[in-house]
């Protein structure tokens, strides 16, 4: 649907809002509207960028965000491009999530949580985080987490899902290390 540069320029601007605000609700507004012209076609490129983002732009601060800050910001700016393609960037998602450990591990289980608690394939994403959740990196563990925590408040169905998580012994101590002093 896009042509790389498109896509790229999709994540710059994503990820220059999440540079400025975080994983704000205007950031994923803004994620929503750029995803209506992504599709499973795009998905490849995505991928591409995930570990090579385009340039870094004027606005970003090594100081003020990090070595890896870019970086980072352009792998959420993606994945939440791949949140909007929904249940067709299923296949792709669980491929990152349960397979060799990388870095974007994280990220893609925390878009499948997210996708089960929109309502998509939520009994196979819950049962696919309890039996693998526990063989993943810790630090996989806490990125696929951190992010969602925010959200619970506000969130019902991600909420229910996050409980029935819980039931997942590796996902409960993840969750209370992460929420005993918040």
């Amino acid at each position: 649907m896009h042509d790389d540069m498109d896509i790229a320029d999709d994540v710059t601007g994503l990820a220059e809002l999440i540079l400025d605000g975080g994983l704000s609700d205007g950031f994923r507004t803004k994620a929503t509207l750029a995803a209506k012209t992504v599709g499973t076609d795009d998905i490849d490129d995505l991928q591409h960028l995930f570990h090579h983002p385009p340039p870094e732009p004027e606005t970003y601060d090594v100081a003020r965000h990090g070595l890896g800050g870019w970086l980072s910001a352009c792998q959420f700016a993606a994945f939440e491009l791949l949140y909007n393609i929904g249940e067709p960037a299923l296949p792709f998602l669980r491929q990152i999530a349960w397979g060799p450990y990388d870095w974007t591990q994280g990220n893609a289980i925390e878009i499948m949580i997210r996708l089960a608690a929109r309502g998509v394939a939520t009994g196979a994403i819950v049962d696919d985080v309890k039996r693998n959740f526990p063989d993943i990196r810790y630090e996989a563990q806490l990125y696929a987490l951190e992010p969602l925590l925010p959200l619970l408040d506000t969130d019902d169905g991600l909420a229910r899902v996050v409980e029935e998580l819980k039931r997942c012994a590796a996902f409960a101590e993840i969750y209370t290390e992460l929420t005993e002093n918040r």
